[in-house]
């Protein structure tokens, strides 16, 4: 059997004399922090006793990071400019424990992280003039083309390429009755190939974290894949019983059901749909995922507004993923929204009581430029920094 080596001190941490009382004050003549502090220095005697031990004192950079709400690592060069391409790691007050970095990816960092800013702010004409124009988009362009599934001709690359390698990260949520379904899977752009690996229970401990979609299925949209996910053995075939309506105000109209664009869309009466695409949601991040909320950080929300190009309602979900402060400005929580309509509370003043209808947007998102938004103004310094975070010289 092999011997265990019991751990000795280095040269350069054993105090001076070890035979000596252990009361005795420690040889400091050449620690590392000994020029750190001058003797008149409160913390000098504690900072020399720690160096003596080989533990650096940096109680006072410490102390820094909880004054911020915001902590973040980043790859700098050694002039002190940030470089974005490899994202960053990111801890926040009063949600992070201590020490618990999440990453924030670059795609994420270099979008949000910018100075490109349109500030709006809305009120209840603006909120049913937006919702209006929602209603006029179709069904957002990729989900359809994902529900066709194999119906394609040329083929969905999601379908092939992820649903057909890994059918098991793809859940239909049902709808209640008549209603609304939900198909939640990967948010693929965001994601890495693991998906397609079949390694999915791995993910909540990787950097990226998880990121899920799960996407409004109105009973008008393709329902191919639902069928494939559903174990119809009639898949492959042309759909000829139903009918197909991909604009969402006629959908509405024919079918009687109404149209999910956007979180404007929803009611008191949707409560115990959002209870079900929440406890659906989870279930899946457990059963795929092995994801659960006593040991991950799990962040289910709606975003507001939305780009008419992806105006079908959809959550994100998102398991041990940073975020940033700009994004975040714009995210609804499931359970926020869940309990203002329990309440009775229309949709409209839970959007406007969001910073009294003040919303700051990237102008690369074109957002502030929807058909019912206001005339648009550039954010104030304060606004800048409060949304962007303590990064210090920005790259680009």
């Amino acid at each position: 059997m092999t011997s265990i080596q019991v751990l000795q001190y280095s040269a350069a941490t054993k105090l001076a004399d070890s035979s000596q009382s252990r009361h005795q004050a420690p040889d400091v003549q050449a620690v590392r922090n000994s020029q750190v502090y001058p003797k008149t220095h409160k913390y000098s005697e504690i900072s020399r006793t720690l160096d003596a031990y080989g533990i650096d004192d940096n109680r006072n950079i410490l102390s820094q990071l909880s004054q911020d709400k915001y902590q973040v690592l980043i790859k700098s060069d050694n002039s002190g400019v940030a470089d974005f391409n490899h994202g960053a790691y990111i801890s926040k007050k009063l949600e992070d424990d201590y020490g618990a970095f999440r990453w924030l990816s670059p795609r994420g960092l270099q979008k949000y992280q910018t100075d490109d800013l349109a500030q709006v702010t809305l009120g209840t004409t603006n909120l049913a003039q937006l919702q209006q124009t929602y209603k006029d988009a179709p069904v957002t362009q990729f989900l359809v083309e994902l529900l066709y599934g194999n119906n394609r001709e040329s083929g969905n690359k999601v379908y092939d390429e992820v649903y057909k390698e890994n059918p098991d990260v793809f859940y239909y949520s049902a709808p209640l009755g008549m209603d609304n379904g939900f198909l939640i899977y990967p948010n693929i752009p965001y994601m890495s190939k693991t998906y397609t690996e079949g390694k999915t229970t791995d993910l909540s401990t990787r950097p990226e974290g998880i990121q899920l979609m799960a996407w409004a299925v109105h009973p008008t949209a393709p329902q191919d894949l639902i069928q494939e996910i559903n174990g119809d053995l009639s898949i492959g075939k042309k759909t000829t019983s139903q009918k197909i309506e991909l604009n969402q105000r006629r959908a509405e109209s024919m079918s009687g059901v109404k149209s999910l664009t956007s979180i404007l869309d929803l009611e008191q009466g949707d409560v115990e749909m959002l209870e079900k695409l929440k406890m659906d949601s989870l279930q899946h991040l457990l059963d795929i995922y092995g994801v659960s909320a006593e040991k991950d950080k799990i962040n289910l929300f709606f975003h507001f507004p939305v780009a008419p190009s992806t105006a079908t309602l959809h959550l994100h979900i998102w398991v041990n993923k940073g975020d940033h402060p700009l994004n975040e400005s714009r995210a609804f929580a499931i359970d926020e929204v869940i309990h203002h309509l329990r309440q009775g509370e229309n949709i409209d003043t839970l959007i406007l009581s969001r910073n009294e209808g003040q919303f700051i947007l990237p102008t690369k998102d074109m957002l502030h430029q929807i058909k019912g938004m206001p005339e648009s103004k550039t954010p104030s310094p304060v606004d800048y920094r409060e949304l962007k975070l303590p990064i210090g010289v920005a790259n680009g």
